[in-house]
């Protein structure tokens, strides 16, 4: 059986030959280069020159002599010192040439030479002298000489015979050169012959392959025919060589029809023409490939119906010597390219609707905070003045109203927090215990109402301080607790905190004796807006957030919560946190105070120092400023402050703030956050760098609820954030914690004049009896559709019969500008703005939604205002109904 030839091993073969062949041929030039070199060598006039300076030595030493015996005076000296030095010069050349290295490495050589410069050195001493003495001692001078004679004629021997032996060996190397040289000619001379039968061989071999290739290609060219990609050869010149079915089937050209034809007229669109044509100038000049050879490209290609359809196209190109040919894979990705387009579609309208999610939290978060703060700020205020059994009633369901509203707002935005994964708080050192304790005291009272025992039993071991997230903690046990009180009646309710083992885990279950929960309902209770059947739920209303909320805190603190529950018996609910425990311990205020609902506006998230002079400060007069552009928020936000016995600064932007911690010295600072022109944080890091309000904290005072937002306002300085709407024990909490306690704002400042300093007014006023009561002629007035009556009654007839006629001003003013502008500037959408927050707070909404129209309007003109001035028609004739006799504009 004949072995196969293997192309691996013909080929090791044949570069090992030529590498041999090579290595022959380097060889046989440098022997021939080193048999021209040493040739050089022997034919130079070396041993000539050797012998003419050895026989001058001898001859420049008669010549000395005879200098010596024909000099008879002074004259006669300078051809003898004329001798001395060439005599001199022909010893030194023997000495110190590389001609005669050999001559004196010899040892008899060396001493003969030695011999020789010793009396060359003596006779230094005389033909260097005076010439007298030079004259008197040339006998001396010639008997060295005769000394001397006999040593330079034996040197100049020794030297030629020194020089005849190394000229010998030199002939040896070059008879040994060329005998090397020969053998490496015979060897290539063989390596030649090898090399030609090989290449015999291999001719032989080509031939067969040759044979073998024929037929590779025929079965290539089957599965290129069967292949469902177009292909396409094209030659350099642009014409198609080839193509197979599918191309055929994709484009609708016959193969007839595409042979020969210019692939970029056949199948190229129109509108990427010139580009293919310029990347091929390019490609054939040398330039880098844009998309030959780049892999897979998503381009457009043309059918012979002139439809324009996607592909997906990969070239390549093969060169040989004649030309350059191009083989092109192309395959029609219409469908995917369809499917992509539907699900790029499906997912913009998935994102839009987040999108809308998001600008109505967005909206939630200031449009209804914001007139809320009106609301309930109003209500506060109404609740310290004197008021009737029934309008006591109506105030209370307002009240309750409003905190149930702000509640659902609020857990529908934190759930929406939730979701985007926000990290809420940073992790600090705090007490487990007296946070836990603290919690189950303030829910006592709600306890007792519920005829319920409420009880907590902790064993933490030895240490309780702990580190975690004690804000997101809180609103975990407020949340289960409250939920546990909520469903029992006549009952108890136990809090068992307890750490497992030496671990880092906390296992907090709050149990209860109250109604339960069905078997098949445990699985959904953690859901997003799920409320039980009729027998769990309408003890109670709300969102349905409050256990989703929780769950997902849970989660985000890395815990685990899960509930055990019997209809009829009552409900487990248990939680377990990673609370490592910590021994350097933690400043207790840094979770101190457990908030209560009317407490929920303030977000402490920054320090909050509570030493007991800080407390102290709640009774004490302050002085505050209050920076706010919507004038409702501050007046309301100056009313509480008085009545907490403080005097108040009120600047309506930034700018104005800032000019008022210049004027004036201030022991707390709130900080309105979305101002026009000069916003809080840009007003609060003018006075901290102008070092206007040295050791006083601002506080922001914001409708902004989102963490990310919290986060940016006090990575700016702020101390802490508060939500609007803002009661008055919020505010007295906030005075407690960060009011300065150094009391440098005793004396009496002087403010600037544009700003207004307000002080408690007196409660009897135009149109208000001497308890503060609403007239009847206000307070009863027929069809009353706004809260113009309550605002009234909150800020006195006088104050808030001068703000709405300066609210009708500023919209007639505004109506006025819109008139006369071509486009919806930034200034004109943000006055819209502002305008809008105080129409809420007054309960014109139809008015509110109006001027919000324009601040979000999409398109840039000033569209028809018809509908807007009939609105605001309606209610400023609602507002002189109001404020009989006064003008409204």
């Amino acid at each position: 059986m004949r072995l196969r030839e293997n192309p691996l091993v013909s080929r090791s073969v044949l570069i090992t030959v030529g590498l041999v062949l090579a290595l022959l041929a380097v060889q046989s030039v440098r022997l021939g280069r080193e048999v021209l070199v040493r040739l050089e060598v022997l034919s130079t006039a070396a041993t000539d020159s050797l012998q003419w300076t050895l026989s001058q030595a001898e001859i420049e030493q008669l010549k000395l002599e005879n200098a010596i015996l024909s000099a008879r005076s002074v004259q006669d000296l300078s051809q003898v010192r004329r001798e001395f030095d060439i005599l001199y010069s022909r010893v030194a050349t023997i000495r110190e040439s590389r001609t005669f290295q050999s001559v004196r490495e010899a040892p008899e050589n060396a001493q003969i030479l030695q011999r020789v410069m010793a009396r060359i050195d003596r006779l230094i001493t005389y033909i260097d002298g005076p010439d007298e003495a030079l004259l008197s001692g040339l006998p001396k001078v010639s008997e060295i000489l005769r000394e001397n004679r006999d040593d330079l004629r034996v040197l100049a021997l020794a030297g030629l015979s020194e020089h005849a032996r190394a000229t010998e060996e030199k002939r040896l190397n070059l008879f040994a050169i060329l005998s090397r040289l020969a053998w490496v000619v015979l060897a290539l001379c063989v390596a030649l012959g090898l090399t030609a039968l090989m290449l015999g061989r291999l001719y032989q071999r080509g031939r067969r392959l040759a044979e073998r290739t024929r037929f590779a290609v025929a079965r290539m060219r089957a599965m290129i025919t069967s292949s469902l990609d177009a292909i396409l050869v094209v030659g350099d010149d642009g014409r198609i060589q080839e193509v197979n079915g599918a191309a055929e089937t994709i484009f609708g050209y016959s193969r007839g029809e595409a042979i020969g034809a210019d692939m970029a007229g056949l199948i190229v669109p129109d509108h990427l023409r010139d580009a293919h044509e310029q990347g091929m100038q390019a490609y054939c000049a040398g330039g880098p490939p844009k998309v030959i050879g780049q892999g897979r490209v998503q381009l457009e290609a043309k059918r012979k119906s002139g439809e324009i359809f996607p592909v997906e196209l990969s070239i390549t190109a093969s060169q040989s010597a004649e030309e350059t040919v191009f083989v092109s894979y192309l395959r029609d990705i219409s469908e995917r390219i369809a499917a992509e387009e539907e699900l790029t579609r499906t997912r913009d309208e998935a994102l839009a609707g987040e999108r809308a999610k998001a600008d109505l939290l967005t909206v939630m978060s200031h449009e209804m905070r914001t007139p809320l703060t009106g609301i309930l700020g109003a209500s506060e205020l109404l609740d310290g003045t004197s008021l009737s059994p029934e309008q006591r009633e109506y105030l209370s369901a307002i009240r309750i109203s409003g905190d149930r509203l702000m509640a659902h707002v609020n857990d529908v935005l934190q759930l929406s927090q939730l979701e985007t994964g926000v990290d809420f708080e940073h992790q600090r050192i705090f007490n487990l215990s007296d946070l836990v304790q603290e919690l189950v005291d303030a829910h006592q009272n709600v306890a007792r109402r519920g005829r319920n025992d409420l009880s907590l039993h902790c064993s933490l071991g030895a240490i309780d301080d702990v580190l975690g997230r004690p804000v997101a903690l809180k609103k975990i046990l407020i949340s289960l607790i409250e939920n546990a009180l909520q469903y029992t009646s006549d009952g108890a309710v136990s809090v068992d905190v307890q750490r497992l083992g030496q671990s880092d885990t906390v296992e907090i279950s709050i149990a209860d004796t109250g109604a339960g929960i069905a078997e098949h309902d445990l699985d959904r209770i953690f859901e997003d807006f799920i409320r039980l059947d009729a027998s769990y739920a309408r003890s109670s209303d709300g969102t349905g957030l409050g256990l989703a909320i929780t769950r997902r805190i849970v989660v985000a603190l890395g815990g685990e919560i899960s509930c055990e529950s019997e209809l009829g018996e009552g409900s487990l609910f248990t939680i377990a946190l990673p609370l490592p425990a910590s021994r350097t311990g933690g400043p207790a205020s840094a979770v101190g105070g457990v908030p209560t609902p009317e407490q929920s506006g303030a977000q402490a998230l920054g320090p909050a120092p509570q030493s007991a002079n800080n407390r102290q400060r709640i009774n004490g007069a302050g002085r505050i400023l209050v920076v706010d552009d919507n004038e409702i928020n501050r007046v309301l936000v100056e009313r509480m402050l008085t009545s907490l016995g403080h005097h108040v600064v009120m600047a309506s932007g930034g700018a104005e703030g800032v000019e008022a911690a210049r004027a004036g010295c201030f022991d707390l600072i709130f900080m309105d956050i979305s101002m026009p022109e000069v916003d809080g944080i840009d007003a609060s890091r003018q006075i901290r760098e102008q070092q206007l309000a040295e050791g006083t904290q601002i506080v922001a005072l914001t409708a902004h609820v989102a963490a990310r937002d919290h986060a940016r306002i006090l990575d700016a300085g702020l101390a802490e954030v508060v939500t609007k709407p803002v009661s008055r024990s919020t505010l007295a909490a906030v005075i407690s914690r960060r009011m300065r306690s150094d009391r440098p704002c005793d004396t009496e400042i002087t403010v600037a004049s544009q700003l207004s300093v307000s002080a408690p007014e007196p409660a009897a006023t135009t149109g208000q009896t001497a308890g503060g009561a609403v007239s009847h002629s206000a307070a009863n007035s027929p069809d009353q559709r706004s809260d113009i009556a309550q605002f009234l009654h909150a800020l006195g007839m006088d104050r808030g019969a001068r703000f709405l006629v300066g609210y009708c001003e500023e919209v007639g003013q505004f109506l006025s500008e819109l008139r006369s502008a071509e486009t919806l500037d930034p200034a004109l959408r943000q006055e819209a703005h502002r305008l809008a927050g105080s129409a809420a707070v007054l309960g014109f909404a139809d008015l509110r939604e109006a001027f919000l129209g324009l601040e979000h309007a999409e398109i840039q003109h000033v569209p028809d205002l018809t509908a807007l001035v009939q609105i605001w028609d309606q209610a400023s004739q609602e507002i002189a109904e109001c404020l009989p006799g006064k003008a409204t504009g």
